[in-house]
């Protein structure tokens, strides 16, 4: 991650450039230049500051919700009057109002916005902490108190649902704080921009979460599916407390006939039918008209078992199935798609065949079900929680492929994944574990900052990725109550439909340039390298609205100053262990003077530093010096022992450089590790071998500065061997260019 616009990883940067042609020509610009794309400066705190409404007893600030507020934090010097938002008509837009530690009780209320519209809506909670930063919401009605904490400011979420109908424009309310004697009244700005969010949520997620518990006191089903829907989330089973799978649907003892008449419960009553719920929460009759955006029929029974040992009667034998039971099963399928098709629900309808295959004869498993059920029924979706590979795909005993795969962020091979996606209209969503390290993003931690969640559909768009998937999404609520990971992942889906409004409603296709590319590029590039600046998303989401309204005739392009970074000048970096050789301090050599950094983690007042999952680990973050180079800089070098990805970040003024860089290590050669190296977005080492006769490689490329930030992706998975692999890195040397 980094407050920064502009580092691809490995897998991006090579498909950027194998597509730059082709994406030029598809959107009718010259290359090198943005599409209709003007800068936009973020400065820091644009959305974070004191308000000049606080008292000598009442410190008030504010900051972007994707902020979570640690218990040690308190306002900021820079002042502004009021709370500022922006939203379209049909969103949900939250704010927070944040009172620094004190004594006593605090109350609130909200007055109504006067002309938004009948179906506009305030929600005022209260954030609690878990662990030293915010998490929880707890909702207040109009009066209640909270109490204050001497140690810890309390954070005030206040969100906005604009209605359809709502006029566009400016509009203004008041916030009164009342604590003690004391009363203060909070202008709230809101700017509806012209433009209307769709109904349909265009991002897909697949969220493992029992919707049983989402259901409030006194509440029904409903009334949880409502909380889902309103959040653009989309729970595994849509038609839960029924299904469309086998036990339901075929091999039920309750049906006239069992195992030969496809069965949708038309003798159950509406609240437990899939013959009502499918209709109802799959196309939203009699519900809100639209229904969730996709469905998910029925999946394998666990990671280790796709189907069931026994189906109708007959034994499956091992998990290939035997004839009678594999043509029992097909027919299942045949009557179920024909079902689908008839009620208009095939589109949004999928069967998630298995999970994670872990070896060869899950691969060559997974292949034979993909056969099995595209020869019984062709046009129903299947997907797999697995990466696009050849393994399943182009299996000897038959190629097929999966209309969706599910793969996990750290094992995604993009460009096998883009030939997949352009040759067959397969589709690619991805998943994350709880254990991500950096630098990827990883919305499943307590820990870490909101940016964390709210980047998700912002690296989807630049890897041509369409839907997230999360195994335990429960714990983003609170029984009933969505937290701040919930609200932040309702902010992040509906940030993706302001990327697809902007990019003329489409999805960006993999091998061609996006009208919307040079937007989401310049706040995230990867899953491991994005901005971790809310306020700097803020900003330019809101110059997206005021383009998608009409008053900004160009797209905004991100540029980000940063408080770390050294004057453009040259500089020169020896990768070394800073307390081992070459010992010579200041070093000198190729006529400049070098400074030595380690494996020391990103620290703003330094202003670079690494960002990686082991690199605080002195057993893996290794070093090593070999007297055998053509000078000192050569021979002293760093690297990961695991092979993992590392985010080296070095803060420079913005503008154009030449950066080189070097890799290897010279005393030996790495035949079976090829070394990966990539440069502000610019491939520089690619997947490229060192043998004994050339132990060392040096590559200059030049690249555009814009986010304050030089960043170097190092390492990481070969695609030659499929293996973490060796990169030695040794030199990095830096060049100001007009």
């Amino acid at each position: 991650m980094k407050n920064s616009n502009v580092v691809w990883s490995q897998m991006t940067a090579k498909r950027w450039l194998a597509g730059l042609l082709a994406g030029c020509l598809a959107v009718a610009t010259s290359c090198g230049q943005n599409p209709g794309g003007e800068p936009v400066v973020a400065e820091d705190g644009a959305y974070t500051y004191r308000l000049a409404e606080s008292t000598s007893n009442l410190t008030l600030w504010t900051t972007p919700v994707a902020h979570k507020l640690l218990q040690a934090e308190r306002a900021p010097e820079r002042e502004d009057s009021g709370l500022h938002l922006s939203a379209a008509r049909n969103e949900f837009e939250p704010i927070q109002l944040i009172v620094d530690p004190g004594a006593g009780s605090l109350s609130v209320e909200v007055a109504p916005f006067a002309n938004l519209g009948g179906d506009a809506r305030l929600e005022l909670h209260h954030a609690g902490y878990v662990d030293g930063i915010t998490e929880t919401l707890t909702p207040l009605t109009p009066g209640q108190s909270i109490t204050l904490d001497q140690n810890a400011p309390q954070s005030l979420w206040l969100t906005v649902y604009v209605p359809k109908q709502a006029p566009p424009g400016e509009h203004e309310t008041t916030l009164t704080l009342t604590a003690g004697g004391d009363s203060i009244t909070v202008p709230v700005h809101l700017h509806v921009f012209d433009f209307t969010l769709p109904d349909t949520t265009h991002f897909a997620t697949q969220l493992n979460v029992n919707v049983s518990n989402l259901i409030p006191p006194n509440g029904d089903t409903e009334d949880a599916k409502d909380l889902l829907f309103e959040h653009r989330l989309t729970p595994k089973s849509v038609t839960w407390p029924s299904g469309f799978g086998w036990n339901i649907t075929w091999d039920n003892q309750n049906a006239p006939a069992p195992c030969e008449q496809f069965y949708d419960e038309p003798d159950e009553g509406e609240p437990y039918s899939i013959r009502h719920l499918a209709r109802k929460y799959i196309l939203g009759e009699g519900w809100n008209g639209t229904g969730f955006s996709q469905a998910m029929l029925f999946q394998f029974v666990d990671n280790a078992t796709p189907r069931p040992a026994t189906f109708c009667g007959l034994d499956r034998g091992d998990h290939y199935g035997s004839y009678a039971y594999n043509a029992e099963w097909s027919q299942w399928l045949g009557q179920l798609t024909s079902y689908l098709d008839d009620a208009g629900m095939l589109d949004k309808a999928y069967y998630y065949v298995q999970n994670e295959p872990q070896n060869d004869a899950d691969h060559a498993l997974a292949a034979h079900l993909c056969r099995l059920t595209k020869a019984a029924a062709p046009g129903l979706k299947i997907a797999i929680s697995e990466e696009p590979k050849p393994e399943i795909a182009e299996d000897p005993g038959g190629a097929c492929g999966y209309d969706i795969w599910i793969a996990h962020t750290r094992a995604y091979d993009e460009p096998y994944a883009h030939m997949r996606q352009q040759a067959h209209g397969e589709t690619v969503w991805f998943y994350s574990l709880d254990q991500d390290p950096d630098p990827y993003f990883n919305p499943t931690r307590v820990d870490a900052q909101g940016m964390h969640t709210r980047i998700i559909p912002w690296a989807a768009f630049s890897h041509r990725i369409r839907g997230w998937a999360y195994y335990d999404a429960n714990r983003f609520f609170s029984g009933h109550n969505p937290g701040i990971r919930a609200e932040l992942l309702r902010e992040a889906m509906e940030d993706y439909e302001y990327i697809f409004l902007a990019n003329g409603e489409q999805h960006p296709q993999p091998g061609q340039e996006a009208i919307a590319d040079p937007t989401v590029r310049s706040v995230a590039q990867s899953m491991t390298s994005w901005i971790d600046n809310p306020d700097a998303l803020m900003v330019l989401r809101h110059e997206l609205g005021r383009y998608l309204e009409g008053s900004r005739s160009t797209l905004p392009i991100l540029e980000t100053d940063d408080d770390s970074a050294h004057p453009r000048m040259p500089y020169a970096i020896n990768f070394q262990d800073p307390a081992g050789e070459p010992t010579d301090d200041p070093l000198m050599a190729r006529g400049k003077q070098w400074l030595k950094v380690g494996w020391e983690p990103w620290d703003d007042t330094r202003g670079y530093g690494w960002k990686g999952e082991h690199i605080d680990n002195p057993s893996i973050a290794l070093y090593g010096y070999d007297n055998a180079g053509a000078d000192v800089i050569e021979n002293s070098y760093l690297y990961d022992d695991y092979g993992r990805n590392n985010l080296f970040e070095f803060g420079l003024e913005n503008g154009r450089y030449a950066v080189t860089v070097g890799v290897g290590r010279p005393a030996k050669g790495y035949p079976n590790d090829p070394h990966n190296l990539v440069v502000e977005g610019v491939v520089a080492v690619d997947d490229e071998v060192t043998t004994d006769a050339a132990p060392v490689i040096s590559r200059t490329v030049e690249v555009e500065l814009t986010d304050g930030r030089l960043s170097l992706e190092v390492g990481g998975m070969s695609q030659q061997t499929g293996n973490w692999s060796y990169t030695f890195l040794h030199a990095l040397e830096i060049e100001p260019l007009d």
